[in-house]
């Protein structure tokens, strides 16, 4: 085998792996400043996104386009996602140590939106990294990438929550997750989830191409 070959399968996954690893370091260095989280996110999504479609020409390049024209869009809907997520944490919270009878319903009604709150959180972010449009449209359009593809969703949600809640669950091992955290765990979980977002989003992205 010519390992120099680009179309050689040991050469596609050390490039996937180096986007990887790039993308992760890159996405950790713009969220320092913790409000650039969401721009960060869809800058992330972006280069994975690509990666998975096999045109990302150059990791570095593509993230910084990407941060830069979607960063108002993606700042302010994280700004957003903060406020109504602190709200409902503070909702519950007080709701948990009330005895009234309609706090339970209320508590009951505020756990609901707090996960249709997670589902945007989980969609929006790849969905401003692949699509340009107002606002307003990119929430409905994850709502319906989100809950027409409902078993992906679910698979989604727990590619991305459940390695970071196993990692706050052994304590011994915490170095060691923080070091995978760091090289590549989250472009990793990006990239996974791309696997799956891709598909959905493909017909769309053809679409808008060909009009193009």
């Amino acid at each position: 085998m010519n390992l120099l070959n680009e179309d050689n399968i040991i050469h596609i996954f050390l490039n996937k792996i180096g986007d990887i690893v790039i993308a992760n370091l890159l996405f950790i260095l713009c969220c320092i400043p913790i409000i650039t989280i969401g721009p960060s996110l869809t800058a992330l999504y972006h280069c994975m996104l690509r990666t998975v479609k096999g045109n990302n020409n150059g990791t570095t390049k593509t993230f910084f386009r990407a941060f830069k024209e979607n960063f108002r869009q993606s700042l302010l809907v994280w700004l957003g996602l903060l406020a109504v997520g602190f709200l409902l944490f503070t909702n519950i919270r007080f709701l948990e140590s009330t005895t009234s009878a309609a706090s339970k319903p209320l508590f009951y009604l505020s756990l609901g939106i707090t996960g249709l709150v997670v589902v945007l959180a989980l969609y929006i972010f790849p969905v401003i990294a692949a699509f340009a449009n107002t606002t307003a449209n990119l929430i409905k359009n994850a709502y319906v990438f989100a809950f027409s593809h409902f078993p992906s969703t679910l698979l989604i949600a727990v590619i991305t929550i459940l390695p970071m809640y196993m990692t706050y669950q052994d304590l011994e091992l915490m170095p060691l997750y923080a070091c995978c955290w760091f090289f590549f765990g989250f472009a990793l979980t990006a990239y996974v989830d791309s696997l799956l977002l891709y598909r959905m989003f493909k017909p769309f992205l053809e679409a808008k191409e060909n009009e193009n």
